[in-house]
Order: structure tokens, then C-alpha cells, then sequence
């Protein structure tokens, strides 16, 4: 079986030579010795210059000469194969400024071990990104219901939030001008197909809209509330388990840096 992986992060200033002599040091600590029999009809080893020169090697010494002569490749690719009595294994180790791609080939108690050990020898890791701890119940799409009064003010700031969760790859859909206490159907209808329910709170009756909101919690969707300042929302109505950012009067733009670590990227 064969397990990839890929590394976002590794130190820019990263010495590649030394890493795969740490690599080959490992592996003979471990008792493995490179199989130059092995049937296998890949480029073994491939170094990148600038220049667009390209470096091919048939052994590993010979990859760790071409590095030792030059020593600041763009890329570095390498399939090489290792036994150690009767096991074998392949690792490929595939170096760019994007980061590293390591595939192991092999058994699977040797491959997750191994795996471990690249990873350490490269200093290389893949941090998850921070995202708003509320987030993590939900598996959400990029699907966005946005409940706001139809006046100017809510017009106008709606057409903003809309454009810029859209420039982002967000669905956006509205209420189309319904203001009643009691749902319609197709207003029901849009809310349920939208993984994300935003109420945009500016001054006036929102009382139609916090029963869009009373429904989509019932409907366990992720909530983002969006108030101007000057705006009277009464929170209790859909209680406080939800993201709650304020922006200073018709200046909706404000609070779009806080949207944005509110939402699912």
C-alpha cells in the first residue's frame, strides 16, 4: 500500500543536502540499504536549476552529489526504493516552494513510522487554520441566506454584504421583499437550502426578521448577526449561540474583516 502526504510548511531556509544525508543516516540506522534492483522504470531521482537545467541521477549518492554541487535547487524529486531482508519499501519525497509531498510505499506498520521520521527530518508540518470554535459543530457549504429590512439603509448595506460574500464563492439569497410575521413558503424554502443564515440588523421593525431567524435556528443553521450600532435587535429572541458583529452607522464595510473569520473558508 502506498500513504501520501503533503506538507505546507517546512523552514525557507531549509538545507536539502543535509536533510537527505539526515534522510540516508536514518535509514541506515534503521537497517534499510538502498535496492538498486529494484523493478521499478520511474525517474529514480530529479533536480530542478534555474536556468530550466534539469539534473537527473540513477542512485542516491549521485542525487546527493548533484546537491552537493548545487546547492539551491528550485525542486527536488525522488523515488527511491530500500530493503531490509525481506521488507521493501519506496519513498518518494517531492520538494517545491508550495512544500513537500512525501509518499511511502510498502508495509503499513513500516509506512506510519516512517512518515513520522520524514516529516522530523524535514521539520515539515501541515497546521490546520484557525477557524471560530463554534465552527467546528458544522459542516458547512458555501450557502448564505441574508435577512434584511427592504428599506434604503438595509437595501444598501445588504448590497454590500451580497457582493462581498459573493466575490468570495458564497450563494447568496434573499427574502425578495417580504416583511410578515408569519413565513412564506418560499421564503421557508430558501432558508432551509442555505447552510448559513445572516440577519443584517439596521434601524427599524425587524421583527419579521427575527422570526427568519427564529426558523432558521430551529433548523440547527449556523448563525452570523450583523447590527448596525444604532439598531435595536433584541438578542434574546434567538438567544447567544451564534457569531454577533456590530459596524459603526451605513458603514456595513466595517465589519467585513470580522465576517470573514466568522465564515467557513
Amino acid at each position: 500500500m502506498k500513504d501520501t502526504r503533503k506538507y505546507s510548511v517546512y523552514p525557507s531556509d531549509l538545507n536539502i543536502l543535509e536533510s537527505f544525508q539526515r534522510l540516508q543516516e536514518m535509514l541506515k540506522r534503521m537497517q534499510f540499504v538502498e535496492d538498486l534492483k529494484a523493478n521499478c522504470d520511474q525517474v529514480r531521482f530529479s533536480v530542478t536549476l534555474p536556468g530550466d537545467r534539469r539534473l537527473l541521477a540513477v542512485t542516491f549518492a549521485e542525487f546527493l552529489d548533484i546537491l552537493h554541487n548545487s546547492p539551491a535547487p528550485l525542486t527536488t524529486w525522488t523515488h527511491s526504493h530500500w530493503k531490509k531482508k525481506d521488507i521493501g519499501i519506496a519513498i518518494d519525497i517531492d520538494i517545491s516552494v508550495s512544500g513537500i509531498d512525501v509518499g511511502v510505499s510498502g508495509d503499513l506498520a513500516v509506512i506510519l513510522g516512517m512518515h513520522d521520521a520524514i516529516r522530523d527530518v524535514f521539520h515539515a508540518s501541515s497546521p490546520e487554520p484557525q477557524r471560530s470554535p463554534s465552527l467546528s459543530r458544522y459542516n458547512l457549504k458555501k450557502s448564505v441566506f441574508l435577512a434584511h429590512r427592504f428599506d434604503d439603509q438595509g437595501n444598501s448595506a445588504a448590497r454590500a454584504v451580497s457582493t462581498f460574500l459573493a466575490r468570495l464563492g458564497f450563494q447568496v439569497l434573499e427574502g425578495e421583499g417580504y416583511e410578515s410575521k408569519d413565513i412564506p413558503t418560499k421564503v421557508a424554502d430558501r432558508i432551509r437550502t442555505q447552510d448559513i443564515f445572516t440577519l443584517l440588523g439596521t434601524p427599524g421593525d425587524a421583527s419579521w426578521i427575527l422570526s427568519e431567524a427564529g426558523f432558521a435556528k430551529a433548523l440547527n443553521k449556523y448563525l452570523v448577526v450583523l447590527v448596525q450600532e444604532d439598531a435595536v435587535i433584541k438578542k434574546s429572541i434567538i438567544g447567544a449561540d451564534h457569531e454577533h458583529i456590530s459596524f459603526p452607522k451605513s458603514v456595513v464595510e466595517k465589519a467585513f474583516n470580522y465576517l470573514l473569520y466568522a465564515l467557513p473558508r
